[in-house]
Parts: C-alpha cells; structure tokens; sequence
C-alpha cells in the first residue's frame, strides 16, 4: 500500500519533470557520457525515495551505454514501492528487467530486503541503443556508505542536512574527478496564489523554523551551495533555477499534483506549530491555512517553490 509519503512522492514526479534545468542536466549528461568506457560509470544517488530518478534518466536518454547504478533511501518503505516503479517504468521504456540478487544484506524492519539488485537491458527489438544498467536499490542512510562513485546525485537533500558535512561526505564518495549533481536545491521561495496579507509573515515563520529550529538545512541551501562548494575547492561546472509550479486547469491539478501541495501544506503548519509568534497568533495562523486548504480543494490555489540545480566536481 502506497502511503502519504509514497504518494507525495510520486505525484512530484511531473512537478520535477517541469522544474529541473535542462542546461544543467544536459552539462550533467555530457559529462557522464565524457567518462572513460573501459567500466560501467558507476552513480550512487542519496535519497532516492520511490527511483523515480533512475526511471526519468533512462527515458530522457541521459545516461551513457553502461550504468552500475546505487540508489539508497533510508526509508524502507519507499525502496519498497521503487522496487515496484522502477521495473515498471524501464519496461514501459523498453527494457527487459530482470532480478539480479534480493536481500543479500539481510532485510529491515518488516521484513524488507535491505538491498535488491536489478539488470537492465534494451529490449532486443530496439535498434542498439539505451543503456545496460545494474541497479541496487538499498535502504540505507545516505551518509553512512562508503563508494568510489564517478557520480553522486543528492536530488531535493542538502536543504535538509547540513551543507558543510554534507558535500565533505559526498566527496568522500566520488572517485577523482567526479561529479555531484544536486537538483531541486530549495533556495528561500514559497509563494501562493492568490495572495494573502499574512503571506509574508507565514513564510518567515517557516523559513525560521528550517534555518533555528530544525536539526539541519537551510532556507537559502541552493545559495549557500553555490558558495560553500568553491570554498571546499570544488569546481561547480553548471547551475540554475528549478522553480515549482503547481497549478490547476480548469480547477483541477494535474497527475495527483495536489498530492505536493498538500504535503507542503502540512510540513508548513506542524513546523509553524514549533515557531513562536507573539506578533502572528495561532488563531490568524489556523485561518490562513485554513483558507489555503479550501482553495486547494476548491482547485484554485497556484503554489511556487524556488529552487536551484547545481553540478560540481570533486576538488
């Protein structure tokens, strides 16, 4: 059974799709495909969630011929349901995939393999091209492995750690001369349509609680990345905005998208729950989420989050 998560998950899948930077992932793509063919380019992705991921690279052809590809979710329900997605998403594509090895790790809780490995490959009725993938899904924490990657990838994350750490760990996971690639960075935007008088003071409150009261991450990571990689001595080679837009047609969202603004809606209001406010009372607080929450039932609520790409090299 898919839960919020899972499903807040998946439904942010065409919200992505719209919102990543094509110049930085197509510098992102070149560079992979630059790499020596001697081996697989191995990739490790931290954070995977559902591998929706994995799925978009292959079906945007950005990936070179051969991929050993290591995606890790510390949530053990969401490796689940990709190891669901994932095959399913390839097939579709064109591929033929088929299971590897499950749970050589043991399991986790419930049960779950701590690890499944997949192959891929173009169905023999293609025409010779796509990519030959060897992909682990593993639950795992994202700063607890140890690799020798050519590329990292740390999609919608180092707003939510902390950055310095973060990056040091990611070059600790990257062979000489490899890549992170890091989109949907947030960098300090969360705006709603139509306009409220309180917007302003709601989105203090919230971006507050990310920079004071959370353990880690940032209202300003995308920023704060773009300076703290150079400092590290790494080369950032491409970025740009990756913004969210959620909007309805004809008052209705598109793909479960509601499903994203919903989700943000409640990480919003249990966060302002831990924000003091003596000049913003509970009260004024509850009637705006309230109102938001009948618009976005109504469909006439537009929701925007602003975020960067960014892709470096290692120093």
């Amino acid at each position: 059974m898919t839960n919020s998560m899972q499903r807040y998950l998946e439904a942010k899948r065409s919200v992505d799709d719209r919102a990543l930077n094509r110049r930085v992932l197509e510098r992102f793509t070149a560079e992979l495909s630059a790499r020596p063919e001697t081996k697989p380019v191995r990739i490790v992705e931290l954070g995977c969630g559902v591998g929706t991921m994995i799925a978009r690279l292959v079906e945007w052809n950005c990936l070179p011929a051969r991929v050993s590809y290591r995606a890790v979710d510390r949530d053990a329900a969401s490796i689940q349901r990709a190891r669901e997605s994932v095959p399913a998403r390839l097939q579709a594509a064109g591929y033929t995939v088929d299971p590897l090895e499950s749970g050589a790790d043991g399991t986790v809780e419930g049960g779950v393999p701590k690890s499944t490995t997949l192959v891929a490959r173009p169905d023999e009725t293609s025409d010779g091209g796509g990519t030959r993938l060897e992909i682990t899904l593993e639950v795992a924490d994202a700063f607890e492995l140890e690799d020798d990657a050519d590329a990292v990838i740390a999609a919608a994350l180092l707003d939510i750690v902390d950055l310095e750490d973060a990056t040091s760990e990611i070059a600790d996971l990257l062979a000489g001369d490899g890549l992170c690639y890091a989109p949907i960075t947030y960098d300090g935007g969360t705006t709603y349509a139509p306009r409220d008088r309180l917007d302003d003071r709601i989105e203090a409150q919230y971006h507050h609680h990310m920079d004071e009261v959370r353990d880690d991450g940032s209202s300003r990571a995308g920023s704060e990345l773009l300076a703290v990689l150079p400092q590290q001595g790494w080369n950032v080679l491409a970025a740009g905005g990756s913004d969210w837009i959620v909007r309805p047609r004809g008052g209705e969202y598109p793909d479960d998208e509601a499903a994203v603004v919903a989700q943000v809606l409640e990480t919003m209001a249990d966060a302002l729950e831990e924000v003091p406010s003596p000049e913003l009372g509970a009260d004024a607080r509850r009637r705006w989420f309230a109102r938001r929450w009948r618009e976005l039932e109504a469909g006439d609520l537009v929701y925007v989050a602003h975020n960067l790409d960014v892709l470096a090299r290692v120093p």
